[in-house]
């Protein structure tokens, strides 16, 4: 009786399989099947995301990352540092003919030198690098302060209030296609109140976008965005305005609605 069954079954596993291997039936893409209008769609559609990705992993935008970049930094010091001692050694070898009196105290001397030509080179390399938050927010405080239309809507002696956030964008290159390489200046994006200590005693939100521009000396700072928001109303003088008030010192709409590269979003969005 097991062989019985275990027969029938082989031979009913071979027509099976006989039967698939010699059926005529194909499979068609699913791009044939749909409309003329929808396969046209598609096949842009898949061509646009394959566009993207291919100026996304470029070469040089995987070598260029800020990662790596970082990793370069610190390793063009250790080299330039290695070097520029080696040199210095060599430079002395000369003075091993001199006593050793004058040998210590010119010693001493390429010493001092040495490190401090070293220390101001990194101090220089690490200032262009990056941007500090409480120069950018003095340089604009003295802006909102001085100027007489700001003074003219919220009050005499503007002073800043408790709240401060900022974005901080150290300086990089960054890859714009697979053969040229963009240097992007640090940058900062940064909000703060002020409040008029006089009337009408209002109380603004300023706005700011700055950059520092590398190998100015000394630092130089361009503000690209600085407006003051502020909110009008009754105010307990029988007015009947009410709304929002914008004054823009430096920049304008567009330019605060313009999406960054580094982020991909807008400063209003932030």
């Amino acid at each position: 009786f097991l062989h019985n069954c275990s027969t029938m079954l082989s031979r009913r596993a071979a027509y099976l399989g006989h039967r698939a291997l010699t059926s005529n039936r194909t499979l068609h893409p699913i791009s044939s099947i749909l409309p003329n209008h929808l396969q046209s769609k598609l096949t842009f559609s898949s061509s646009t995301e394959s566009e993207k990705k291919d100026e996304k992993d470029t070469l040089l935008g995987k070598i260029f990352t800020p990662e790596n970049q970082s990793y370069a930094v610190i390793g063009g010091g250790a080299i330039g540092t290695l070097v520029f001692a080696k040199g210095m050694m060599s430079f002395t070898n000369f003075f091993t003919s001199l006593s050793p009196a004058v040998v210590a105290k010119y010693g001493f001397y390429l010493g001092f030198s040495t490190s401090l030509t070293m220390s101001a080179l990194a101090a220089f390399t690490l200032d262009s690098l990056t941007i500090r938050a409480d120069p950018v927010f003095k340089h604009c405080l003295g802006k909102v302060q001085g100027d007489t239309v700001v003074m003219e809507r919220l009050g005499d002696g503007i002073k800043a209030g408790n709240m401060r956030s900022y974005r901080l964008d150290a300086g990089k290159f960054e890859a714009t296609s697979g053969t040229s390489l963009v240097w992007r200046n640090p940058r900062i994006q940064m909000i703060f109140d002020v409040v008029g200590q006089g009337p009408p005693f209002r109380t603004g939100l300023v706005t700011c976008e700055a950059v520092k521009v590398t190998g100015a000396f000394p630092p130089k700072l361009q503000t690209n965005i600085l407006k003051v928001d502020y909110e009008v109303g009754n105010e307990g003088e029988g007015g009947a305005e009410e709304g929002d008030r914008t004054i823009w010192l430096r920049g304008d709409e567009a330019k605060y609605e313009r999406v960054s590269k580094r982020s991909g979003i807008s400063l209003r969005d932030l």
